[in-house]
């Protein structure tokens, strides 16, 4: 249960910040959305956003706060992070720093019963 809550507490910060850094004229930018199949919520960050977001220390305490096999990623078509079959094996500030340095990169963060963070690299 405790883990839940820093799940959603850090997804929840990460947008705000996200957001917050952007500038007003872009935060409803922020696109919420909802997994009805899983029950996940999330947020997808745009381009700006997501360079904001990976130049902050939200990725790293994310790291710091969940145990690897509770981050699941869905990378972008040509990703250049390393992989061993089906894992990635990058931490979560490569992740969102690939997706942030590619032409409109941008990610989105899915917080899945269990808890489980998903973060897809989306281009």
């Amino acid at each position: 249960m405790r883990a839940r809550t820093v799940v959603m507490a850090t997804v929840a910060t990460a947008a705000g910040i996200a957001a917050g850094c952007v500038g007003a004229g872009s935060a409803a930018a922020v696109v919420p959305f909802t997994v009805p199949r899983t029950g996940g919520v999330g947020v997808e960050l745009n381009h700006g956003e997501t360079q904001t977001f990976a130049n902050g220390p939200i990725p790293a305490l994310i790291d710091q706060a969940l145990p690897p096999d509770a981050i699941a990623v869905g990378i972008g078509r040509g990703s250049q992070l390393p992989r061993s079959g089906d894992h990635v094996r990058a931490d979560l500030p490569s992740i969102v720093t690939e997706a942030a340095g590619r032409p409109g990169g941008r990610v989105a963060l899915v917080v899945e019963p269990g808890p489980e963070l998903a973060v897809v690299q989306i281009w």
